[in-house]
């Protein structure tokens, strides 16, 4: 028993190590953690409410008082970004946790079991996939109606697909192992085998997907919200700030060019934190 955790410490140990190595995935990781911080303590560090409108003060360029200026009605550009955080880094976390819930699921019964129950699932997805991502999600989000729940819940039935297929996949690879040959001969059950012994060596490559997904799905959410059918006024969200920046590109440009700034910051970082995470894991890379 000390043995099987101190080998998987010592795993564990060793990702940490090559994932520190690599600057960009740490750079990445140091921007996801100011902006989770941001996102948190938004109460105490944002300047001003993000309703708080100034009407003497409006269109006020960036500056001592206001850092990164004020919109059409005077509130804070800097206070609402960091509100808007919340609302972004929200939606993409929760979104990508219930696509991986229900996608683990399928996966891991379809790669599993597979037979007629894996063709099933499968050409499921088939059909699924077959509509473009964007315009199931904006359907659906539409049919829901504009909100930042219904935009969880859009995104999140969205890329069910994706997480399960991977899954699947490594599931067909790890189900012939001996430990899990091992597991049978001990009178194991499906659900201990699947979860307990498979899923553990199958998850590397969802772990890395996930945090891709996350910067996809805020940029997806900001998609929504740029086109009216994410979150909805007065809670702030980097999309529909842009959206109302953009009648103001040529006099004042800032209201958007912020906002915009966060979304590519973020989906950046995020990126760049799952290619150091598949350079980690990659067993090549494995002293």
């Amino acid at each position: 028993m000390n043995s099987k955790k101190s080998k998987k410490e010592s795993s564990f140990s060793g990702v940490m190590k090559r994932l520190c190595r690599n600057k960009l995935a740490m750079i990445g990781l140091g921007i996801i953690v100011i902006m989770v911080l941001a996102a948190v303590l938004a109460d105490f560090i944002a300047p001003y409410s993000y309703t708080q409108q100034d009407l003497m003060n409006t269109f006020c360029k960036p500056g001592k008082i206001h850092l990164f200026g004020t919109d059409k009605v005077g509130r804070d550009i800097l206070s609402r970004l960091i509100y808007g955080a919340r609302e972004s880094l929200k939606i993409g976390f929760l979104s990508v946790l219930m696509a991986a819930f229900f996608g683990i699921i399928m996966g891991a019964v379809a790669g599993y079991y597979g037979g007629m129950i894996d063709n099933l699932l499968m050409r499921l997805l088939d059909i699924y996939q077959s509509i473009p991502s964007i315009l199931l999600t904006m359907v659906l989000a539409s049919a829901l109606g504009a909100s930042g729940r219904n935009t969880i819940i859009a995104l999140g039935i969205t890329t069910i697909p994706i997480y399960a297929r991977i899954l699947r996949s490594q599931f067909m690879v790890c189900r012939d192992q001996e430990y899990v040959e091992a597991a049978v001969a001990t009178n194991a059950n499906d659900f201990e085998i699947i979860f307990k012994h498979i899923l553990p060596n199958a998850i590397s490559p969802l772990i890395v997907q996930i945090t891709m997904s996350l910067g996809q799905s805020i940029l997806a959410a900001a998609t929504l919200s740029f086109l009216g059918l994410g979150v909805q006024p007065p809670s702030p969200e980097w999309g529909a700030m842009v959206s109302d920046g953009r009648n103001y590109l040529r006099n004042y440009p800032y209201l958007a060019l912020f906002p915009g700034l966060c979304i590519m910051l973020t989906v950046l970082s995020f990126n760049l934190l799952g290619d150091g995470l598949r350079d980690a894991l990659d067993p090549k890379l494995k002293n």
